[in-house]
Formats: structure tokens, sequence, C-alpha cells
């Protein structure tokens, strides 16, 4: 997200609030002035934002509401082959719309999109000369929503494509949210109607079926058109006009097939799957509601409501003591429809105490029934409501181009009205003083209270799962509703976290020599400790400092086991300081308004930081206090080879890692990897990872400093927090380099009807800033080819992901490509891409190339403005050429993409003498 603070924007999604000078708790809300509105006389609705914060920029998006769940039962898939047929509409014209888009330049998924849900159907534009192309995007948004002129040659021409989508999604993640749907809107159209659809539904689907549901759907009444962009919105609205106003109207489908069909029983479902380590029994409440949509004061209220009772909830389940085997107890809220909601709550389970989890979950329900919630709660859940809309009135966020792309279109399919922040942030606190316990406490009550229930446990792949007898747990039920339970502990008194001063314990160090380079505004300080600090000086992102932190000490290293190294990284780097606790490190990095991370490579330790300006020192003090620690605390490594021992045990499907493993040996020439057993793990002594990070966090590093203070103040909080950090000698790398040569590997044990190819290829070649702006603008070139060639021409694959970069690291192309397809035309596409990398030289020309030298030059306006990217660029430079010329040279990016470098380097992009490959097929048993 960019500049909308993320609490602002779910504030704003779930509360609603209305204008505070509304008296009338059924007056409508009201839009932000910014938005202008209209609606054509045959029902199209349209909202218009004209902004000039990036010239002459354009982003149009057309949203139907009709998805997945709005097809009849023998229309299985059609809303969403109907999305993709639509780009073959002609209307008035010979070409259709995609061929139209793509003959003016436009790039299929960059610039036009579309996308298909459960619920709404949604078509992107975003021009790549912006409002210069509105006629045209206005005229192909219009012939694709309502010409319907489509072919059976079309559908025939693009069924391939659509399986080859379905095939791509598949997987434990797309097998475990289908188990979930099923159980969660059990008895709805939702399980069936997956907004892809299935693979027999894809080849059975007629022409007749998805002009039949376009007719019925796609009409102007069911359309909400939004445009964001540099625009006059007077003449764009002649524009809208002209393009959609001759469309028929027509009257709005109703969807009442969108609500959740209620019973009174309690049905219980497993949710498993052999490749998940799902562990979790949780009962799910299904109910009726007002309708969420509702855009009054009244409706602001009841969504208010809604988020302060689960919060509430949420709070009172948190502090239940647990008994062992249980990890947790959570709440979460979903809206299905307009008026229907569930509430689930849910229990995580350590290994197989699903009873004890099941007994634990409806036995808090029953105590929060009986005795209610805790006033410090609902205050709690209150201030925090609060809080954020005394913030929003404080400090209102502007928005970004991006930003209000983004707030519109949730708005258009939340059917939601887009409000001032600050009107919101009113009718909050208005609310807020007249919302009380009472009525929270019968808010979560009639949640609970409703009869339709859906009881959903799992377990990780191949735990042998009982499933309880819905009759034995309603008795269960209400014999707790029978029991006086004891009433819960009150919320702990929160006392006040004592802020220990964090002193250093290393002495006072120097700074030795210094160098500067006024063009840059950059200074390089040797620390008396072998250290170096390279200091940019200039404002950081948010005006804050930035600090970054390199040192040799990834997890290879000489005399190291690469998991010993990384877990004693992480005990050392995630604890607080000695003698302090969790609470008082948090507390104090709230005050201090700091933030300090690591992050630990194969060959590089790096640290990120960041703080205000004026607490420079409270950020070089706690990197200090990291680096000097010597002793790791015993509890926390205990709780640590616990849970890796833990996870060990848990793994019952060995695909994932056989397939990585395999992949590491085929790409590098071998598997440098090492993972503990349980042996290693029993033998392992806390003295032997205490030793392993001493030598970490002796390793001598550079720092690279981001920062706008005097020199003299920077001086003393170097001298005293890190020139005198002891060092030691740099750590050596036992990373292998990557080995040349061809070599390739097949393995026969995926669990879904698909072939997965990874290729990859390298070229030695030295780093510089033009070289790898010349490799980046290859990357799309080849991208682009490659999808013609594959999609367009041979309909072989729905999407692929083809990525070069020149790695300032190892001075070499790295290259890799990766698709999914039928298995029976895996090799075939496979020589297709090589041909097409093969050729990648032959297909540059100067109009290709000037297109992309256009969009770096308008890409380099904006990226000189970054403090961030200023940062990083700074950072490469330094670790090139031990000096910020980077900085200064920046300028002449655009000007090193020109045919003749392109072609040469080119050449070295996916050479055929490093060539590496790895396919993924299907296990023998199965199926298509």
């Amino acid at each position: 997200m960019h500049t909308l603070n993320l609490f602002f924007v779910a504030l704003a999604a779930l509360l609603l609030g209305a204008c505070a000078h509304t008296p009338a708790d059924d007056a409508p809300l009201r839009w932000h002035p910014i938005v202008s509105r209209g609606e054509l006389p045959n029902g199209l609705r349209y909202n218009l934002i004209p902004i000039d914060t990036q010239k002459g920029r354009l982003d149009l998006r057309l949203t139907v509401h009709a998805g997945s769940v709005d097809e009849a039962d023998d229309q299985v898939g059609v809303a969403h082959l109907l999305e993709h047929l639509a780009f073959y509409s002609h209307g008035d014209a010979t070409p259709d719309v995609r061929q139209r888009l793509q003959q003016a330049g436009w790039q299929q998924g960059r610039h036009f999109n579309a996308v298909t849900h459960y619920e709404r159907t949604q078509y992107l534009l975003s021009p790549p000369d912006g409002t210069a192309s509105a006629e045209l995007a206005l005229e192909a948004l219009a012939t694709l929503a309502f010409a319907g002129d489509f072919t059976a040659d079309d559908l025939q021409r693009e069924r391939p494509i659509v399986i080859e989508e379905w095939r791509g999604g598949l997987g434990v993640a797309q097998r475990m949210n289908a188990k979930r749907t099923a159980a969660q809107r059990t008895g709805s159209r939702y399980p069936g109607h997956r907004t892809i659809g299935n693979r027999q539904a894809i080849e059975a689907a007629r022409l007749d079926a998805l002009q039949a549901f376009q007719q019925r759907w796609y009409r102007p009444s069911n359309m909400v058109l939004n445009l964001v962009g540099d625009f006059d919105p007077k003449h764009m609205a002649e524009q809208i006009e002209r393009h959609f106003g001759q469309a028929q109207r027509g009257e709005r489908p109703s969807r009442e097939h969108l609500e959740l069909p209620l019973d009174t029983r309690l049905k219980v479902f497993r949710v498993q799957d052999s490749q998940s380590g799902s562990n979790q029994v949780a009962l799910l409440m299904r109910f009726r509601k007002l309708d969420i949509r509702e855009q009054t004061l009244a409706g602001g209220r009841d969504r208010l409501l809604d988020r302060l009772a689960l919060s509430a909830l949420s709070r009172y389940l948190r502090r239940q003591p647990l008994e062992e085997g249980i990890g947790s107890l959570t709440a979460v809220k979903t809206q299905i429809g307009r008026r229907t909601g569930v509430l689930a709550v849910a229990a995580s389970v350590k290994g197989q105490h699903h009873e004890q989890a099941l007994q634990t979950l409806l036995r808090e329900l029953q105590r929060l029934r009986q005795h209610g919630l805790h006033d410090e709660d609902v205050a709690a859940a209150k201030g925090e409501v609060r809080q954020i809309a005394e913030r929003m009135l404080a400090k209102p966020t502007p928005r970004d181009f991006d930003a209000w792309v983004r707030q519109l279109n949730d708005a258009t399919l939340g059917e939601r009205v887009l409000q001032e922040p600050e009107a919101i942030a009113r009718n909050t606190r208005i609310n807020l003083d007249r919302i009380d316990k009472r009525e929270l406490q019968q808010r979560i009550v009639g949640w609970l209270d409703s009869p339709d229930r859906v009881l959903q446990l799992s377990a990780p792949g191949g735990v042998q799962l009982k499933l309880p007898d819905a009759e034995r747990v309603e008795q269960q039920v209400q014999h707790l509703a029978a029991m006086h339970l004891e009433a819960p502990a009150p919320p702990a008194v929160q006392q006040e976290v004592s802020i220990p001063d964090l002193h250093g314990g290393t002495p006072t160090g120097s700074i030795e020599t210094r160098r500067r380079f006024a063009r840059e505004k950059v200074e390089q300080w040797q620390l008396s400790n072998g250290d170096r600090l390279v200091w940019l000086r200039a404002r950081g992102a948010d005006g804050k400092a930035q600090l970054r932190v390199d040192s040799s000490a990834g997890f290879l290293y000489q005399g190291a086991q690469s998991w010993r190294a990384q877990i004693a990284n992480q005990l050392a780097l995630q604890m607080p300081p000695p003698g302090w606790t969790d609470e008082q490190l948090k507390a104090w990095k709230q005050r201090e308004t700091v933030q300090l991370s690591f992050t630990q490579g194969p060959q590089r330790l790096e640290a990120q930081g960041s703080a205000a300006v004026d607490k420079l020192g409270s950020l070089l003090a706690l990197y200090q206090a990291r680096q000097t620690r010597r002793d790791l605390d015993e509890a926390a490594y205990r709780e640590s080879i616990s849970e890796l021992r833990d996870s060990l045990l848990r793994r019952r499907d060995n695909v994932r890692s056989e397939q990585e493993a395999t992949w590491r040996s085929v790409k590098q020439g071998q598997d440098d990897w090492q993972e503990p057993n349980a042996q290693e793990l029993d033998a392992l002594e806390r003295s032997t990872l205490e030793a392993q990070w001493r030598r970490q966090a002796a390793a001598p590093v550079t720092y690279y400093l981001m920062a706008d203070l005097p020199e003299r103040e920077l001086e003393v909080l170097v001298n005293r927090h890190l020139a005198g950090i002891p060092r030691g000698e740099p750590l050596i790398s036992t990373a292998k380099p990557r080995q040349p040569g061809q070599r390739q590997a097949s393995l026969a044990i995926a669990r879904e009807p698909r072939a997965s190819l990874y290729a990859g290829s390298f070229q030695p070649h030295p780093w510089s800033p033009a070289d790898a702006a010349r490799v980046a603008a290859l990357r799309e070139i080849a991208n682009d080819l490659l999808k013609q060639r594959l999609r367009g021409e041979a309909a072989g694959i729905y999407s692929l992901k083809f990525d070069s970069e020149l790695s300032p690291e190892h001075q070499r192309i790295d290259s890799e490509l990766r698709f999914s397809s039928d298995p029976q035309r895996a090799d075939e596409l496979w020589q297709l891409a090589r041909q097409t990398l093969s050729a990648l030289p032959d297909s540059i020309d100067e109009k290709r190339v000037a297109a992309l030298r256009r969009e770096l030059t308008r890409q380099e306006a904006l990226r000189v403005k970054d403090p961030a990217i200023q940062f990083n660029r700074l950072i490469l430079s330094e670790r090139a050429w031990h000096d910020p010329r980077y900085l200064s040279e920046q300028h002449q990016l655009p000007a090193a993409l020109e045919p003749k470098a392109l072609k040469r380097l080119a050449r070295q992009v996916f050479p055929a003498s490093n060539e590496v490959r790895l396919l993924m097929l299907p296990a023998q048993d199965v199926g298509s």
C-alpha cells in the first residue's frame, strides 16, 4: 500500500460512517466530493475521479455484478468462459477487441485484463498512453460488454487456454479451499460453482449457454464503470454516453440465490488433505442479518456494532486459559450475499487433541453466554477504533493515484459509498458513544444462538481423524448449557511496563578516515574496529533515517552447519536484550519509534532499520545490543528445538521437499541444503549455537545510512554505538558457484493432472546499471514473445513466468522459465519456448525498444524522487565499485536501451550451454 494507512482502509471499509451533520438515521451516506457520478437512461452507472497527480494517466474498470454463483446448474464455468470470449467481440469493427488493443501497442495482462469471482466479473484497462486512448478504451469496453458476437470458432480457440488456467490453479490450496467452501457454504450454490468451473464443464460448454448468460446478466443496469485519471469529467461523461448509451436497458436480475439457505441442523465436515498441515476444530454459526450494504447512518452503525462485537469476542477468547494440546482460540466473521453472515470460532490443535479442543471451544462459548463480556474487553475494542478515528481527523492521509483507484474499486465491489475519511471518523466517534456492552453482548449471543451450525475439523495429511457424531455434540452443548460454569477471570490489570535504559556494553571507538563525494552527497568513514560506514546525506523514506548493515555472516560459512547457523542467528537476533522482557522491548520500540530486522541468506546477513532522525541513536544502540549479545536464552532455545522437532514429525507428504531438492541439484549442480534429523536435534547443545553466534557477530560489517543530520551529531552516535563493537575476521563462504553444463531431471510424483516445467540458464557477466536495465528490458520482451507463442499461437498454456536478472551479487545473468501444461504437450511446448528464447535477438527492433525506452524514462522520473530506490542504488554502487557513481549516472539509463546493445546482450539471456530443466509429472495414480 502506498500512502494510505492500512488501518484507515480497513476502518473505512468496515465502518462506513456517514457525515455527522446528517440528522436522520435513514439518511443516505454522502459521496466524496471528488467523485463525479452519473447514470445513463439505460441504467449504467459511472463514477469519475479526475486527478492529475500522474499526467495523462488513465485507469478504467467495468464491473458486472454477475459471477459464477449466478450460473444456472447447466451453466457451470460459463461466467468465466464468457470473460475470456468477450475479448473476441467485434461490434462494428473487423478486428476483435483483443486484436484492436494489441494493434495499438497494448499488452494483455499489463494494459488490459479481466477477472471472474463468485459474485462479479471485472474488466480492467490501463492504456499505455493514458487518456490519449480514452476513446479506444471506452469503445473496447462497450463492445466486449454488449456486442456478444463471438463465435463457436472463438470458443474452440479459447477453450484449451481456459483448461490450462484450470489446470494451473490445481493444488493443495485449491483442494483445501474447495473443502472449506463446501463446509462453510453447504446447501448453497457456491460449492458447485467454482469461478473457473471444472474440466468437464469447460470442455462441454456451448456457445448458446455463454450468449444466454451474457443476455441475462450483462445489462447496463447491472454494471458500474469507474474511471480515474487526468481528464475533464464533463468531456468524459459525454464519451461514456456516446459509447454506452445505445445499449438497451433491461431490468437488473434478482440475486436471492446469493444468500445461504439456512436450516436448524448441526452439520459435521472433514477438511483434510494429504499435503496440508492444517490442524483445527472450528464451529461455524450461519445467520440472517441486516443488509450489509445499506448505505445509511443506521447501516453504518450496524456495521460498526458487528466490528466491535467481533473484536470484543476475540479479546475474550484470547484471554481464556487453554489446556495442553490447544494452541489458541480465534473468531472470524464472513459476509455472504447481502443478508447472510457466518461466525467461525476455531481452536487450533496440537497433535491429535481434537476432542479436547472441541470441548474447550463449546465450554468457553457457553461461559460467555452465562457471564457476558468484561467491561475491559469492550473498552479496549472501542478504544482501538476511537484511536484510529482520531488519527484520521487529526492527520488526513493524502491519496495517490493507485489509492484512488483501489478505494473507488473497493466501494464498487462492496456496493457502497466512497466517503471522505473525515466523515467516516466523525460518525465513528458519534456511534462509539451510543454503543454499550449490553448491545454488543446481544449481538454476540444472537450469532451464537443461530440453529444453523457447521462443525469443521482438519488434521495434517495422513493423521487419522475421527469425526464426532452430530447428535452427541448437540448433547454436549445441552449438558454445558445446564451447568453453572465458573466466571472467567477478569482481564489482568495492565501494569505499566517499566522500560530499562539501553546501555551499551562496549567501549567508545573512533572514525579513522573519511572520504567525501560532494556531487552525490556521500561520505565514507572507516571505523576503528574495521567496519565501514557509507552515509548518504539526504532524507530517507518518510523523512526517517534508513539503515542497512551488510556482513559475511550468511548461513553457509566454513566450520558451520547451515541449519545450526540459522537457529543461532534467529535466537540471538529475535530475543530482547539481556535482562529485558519481550514486553519491555516492545514498549521501548514503540516509545522510540524504532524498527530493526535481520535477514540471513547463504552468503550475507543483512540488517534493515529505520527511525526518526532524532531517534537514530536509539536505533544504533539497539543494533549494538543485538551484536554484543554473548549468550542465548535457555527457554527460548528449548522452545525453538521443540518446534523444529514437531515440524519434522508433522511431515506426511514429501512431494514438495523432493521437488525442491531435485531442482536445487539440477539448477546448482549439487544440493548444498542441510536439514537436521531428530537425532541431530537431540544431540544439539546450546553452547554449540552460542559459539556459532559469536563467530557470526564478529564478522566485520559495512553500514549504509541515509539521513539528513549534522555531521557532528552523527560522529558522536557512531563513536558511541558502532565503532567500538568488537570485530574479528570475515567469514569465508562455503556456497559453491553454480556449475556450468546441461542437466535435466523428471519426477512423476505430482498430485495434480498437469506437467510443471522449471527451466533455467545462466551466463557470467559483470554487473553494471546499464546492463541491468537492458536485461530487465529483455525480460519484458521475452515474456511477451513466450506468451504470444505458447498461449496465443500454440494455445498450450494459460500463464507462464520468465525471470531474468543481472545479479550484482553473483556477477551473472540468471534466467528462469516456469509454466504448467497438459502432460502430453510438455515437451512440445518446451521446444517451442527454447526456439523463442534462442530467436530473442532477432525480435528486437527500434519500435519495440522505443516503447520500452519511453516507459523506462517515465519510471526513472519517479525513481529519482524515491528515497528507497536512491538508497538501494547507493548500496549497489558501493558493492560494485566502492563509490557512489550510480547516483550521478542514473540519468543515463534510458539511453542504454538501444537495439544494438540489446541484441548483443540477448544472446546471453538463456544460453543453451548452461541449460537445466526439471519436469514434474503426475504420479501414476493421478487421473486426467
